[in-house]
C-alpha cells in the first residue's frame, strides 16, 4: 500500500469514527496552545478541521505551522488503538456565526505512529512492578501505614491485577476473594492511597510513587463478583523524612509527571516493531 493510500486511509477511519485531531498552535500568535477539532474532510486540497468549542480566528493564523494528533481504531486482527501525529500549515482560517473556527491545513505529507507522553495507558508487567500497596483513605482520620487493604503479595497471586495506567489514573481489578476478606467493596466517589514502585532503569530516579486516587467508576462482574475500579490520580506525595510525613501537592494538568518517561519506554516496547524507528516522543 503506497503512503498516499495509507494516509487516505487513516483519515477515512478517523472521519467515520468521529476522532478528535488535537492541534498544537504558537500561542503567541494565536493565544492559543491547542485547539479539539472534528475531522470534516481530506482531500489533495488539504486536511479541513471545525473546532469543538468556540475559537477566534483571522488573517494572521494563514501561514502557521501547526502539529496534529489523533487516535483511530484500526481493526487488522485486534482492537488496538493507534495514534498519530502529523505536521502542517494553515492554508485558510475563518470563525462562522455560531463562533466555531474552521481550518484548512495543507494535506500532510506523512502522519507519524506516536502517542502523546501525557496520555499513554499501559498494562506493567508483574516483573516491572516492584512494589503496590492500595489502602482506604479517609480524609479524616487518613489512613494506617503498616495495614495496607492491598498488597504485593496480591498482585503475585492474581488477586489484584493492574489492568493498566497513566500519567493520570489506573484501572484496578480486584477478585472477590479479596474484596470479601480485606472489605474492600468500594463506591464511586471513595478515595485511596496509591504506592507504586517501578523497575525501569532506562529513566533516572527512584520511581517510587504515592498517590490520592478517587474511584470514578465501578464495574461488577455479574459472575464472578470481581471488581474492575477506574481511579484518577488527585494528590502526589512525597516523603518528608525529617518529620516523618507524606506530603502532599495536587496533581497538575491531571499528570503526575514522573510516570510520563516510564510508560513511554513500555509503550515504545510494546510496539517496538510496528513503529520501526518512527516513533517520537510528543509532549
Amino acid at each position: 500500500m503506497t503512503a498516499h493510500k495509507q494516509s487516505r486511509r487513516l483519515m477515512e477511519e478517523a472521519i467515520t469514527q468521529r476522532s478528535r485531531c488535537f492541534l498544537s498552535l504558537p500561542q503567541p500568535v494565536t493565544g492559543l496552545a491547542e485547539l479539539n477539532c472534528a475531522i470534516l474532510d481530506f482531500s489533495p486540497r488539504g486536511l479541513v478541521l471545525e473546532s469543538v468549542g468556540k475559537a477566534a480566528t483571522g488573517p494572521h493564523w494563514v501561514g502557521l505551522d501547526v502539529k496534529g494528533y489523533f487516535r483511530v481504531v484500526l481493526r487488522n486482527g485486534s482492537l488496538d488503538e493507534d495514534f498519530y501525529t502529523f505536521d502542517s500549515r494553515i492554508r485558510a482560517a475563518a470563525t462562522g456565526r455560531t463562533g466555531q473556527a474552521k481550518l484548512r491545513l495543507v494535506e500532510p505529507e506523512k502522519f507519524v505512529f506516536g502517542q502523546r507522553r501525557k496520555s499513554l495507558r499501559v498494562e506493567p508487567e508483574l516483573s516491572r512492578l516492584h512494589k503496590a500497596f492500595l489502602w482506604r483513605y479517609d480524609k479524616c482520620r487518613g489512613f494506617a501505614l503498616d495495614a495496607p487493604a492491598v498488597k504485593g503479595s496480591d498482585f503475585q497471586s492474581g488477586l489484584a491485577r493492574l489492568a493498566d495506567i497513566s500519567a493520570g489514573g489506573m484501572r484496578l481489578v480486584l477478585r472477590a476473594p479479596l474484596i470479601r476478606e480485606r472489605e474492600m467493596d468500594m463506591a464511586t466517589g471513595d478515595r485511596v492511597v496509591v504506592h507504586l514502585q517501578f523497575n525501569e532503569p532506562r529513566v533516572t530516579g527512584s520511581h517510587e510513587f504515592w498517590m490520592v486516587a478517587r474511584i470514578r467508576h465501578v464495574a461488577v462482574d455479574r459472575v464472578s463478583r470481581d471488581q474492575l475500579l477506574g481511579l484518577e490520580f488527585l494528590a502526589d506525595g512525597t516523603i518528608d523524612a525529617k518529620a516523618g510525613k507524606l506530603r502532599w501537592l495536587p496533581v497538575k494538568d491531571h499528570v503526575i509527571a514522573g510516570l510520563t518517561d516510564i510508560f513511554y519506554q513500555w509503550h515504545l516496547d510494546k510496539h517496538r516493531e510496528k513503529l520501526g524507528g518512527n516513533a517520537v516522543p510528543v509532549k
